[in-house]
């Protein structure tokens, strides 16, 4: 009996990670500008439907990339430190680094161009309002409204960071320091 041919194809899951990650790296290398369907798919090494197929086109891939850069982003601010100083201050730390990391991903998306699924954008600041509560449950930060003060966190690390992508930084400043700064201040700032 002739044995079926072996097939070729590559499992949807591995294209569809593949135009991801080809996507993502466009973005960073050269901007929304550069993401065509033909260079994420000659990047992804897969023919040019399949980010039809796998993603509606161009706009469902990027929303696609933000989708994921913000379930990317609540996992690195979900910090999870014993102590909750060090919790605080070790989210805002991983706030700058996902955006210092992933720029133009972190433009798009807090820039209005993309609209991302809700529950997952809203994971991020979840992880930061459990990470409220879990200081005002060890005593260092205020008894408050859980969200109200993790949207004013937000404002404040959201701010800084930014400024640093989009501004020079001003002589004699530097910007590791200063967003040290930023993040001891709203902790001070947050005490009963």
């Amino acid at each position: 009996m002739p044995r079926s041919p072996v097939s070729r194809r590559t499992p949807a899951a591995q294209v569809r990670s593949s135009l991801l990650a080809a996507a993502r790296q466009i973005l960073e290398n050269e901007g929304p500008s550069g993401l065509t369907v033909r260079a994420v798919a000659a990047a992804a090494g897969v023919a040019p439907m399949g980010v039809y197929n796998h993603f509606d086109g161009k706009d469902g891939l990027l929303t696609a990339a933000v989708n994921d850069g913000f379930a990317e982003f609540a996992q690195a601010i979900a910090a999870a430190d014993n102590d909750p100083t060090d919790r605080l201050l070790a989210s805002g730390r991983a706030y700058r680094a996902f955006a210092l990391a992933n720029p133009t991903l972190y433009s798009l998306m807090f820039g209005g161009q993309c609209a991302p699924d809700i529950a997952v954008a809203s994971a991020a600041f979840t992880a930061l309002v459990e990470i409220v509560q879990y200081g005002q449950v060890g005593g260092i930060i205020r008894d408050d409204d859980p969200g109200s003060i993790a949207m004013q966190v937000w404002s404040c690390v959201h701010g800084a960071t930014s400024l640093e992508l989009a501004s020079p930084t001003p002589p004699g400043a530097t910007m590791d320091e200063n967003y040290e700064n930023v993040i001891n201040l709203i902790a001070r700032g947050l005490a009963p």
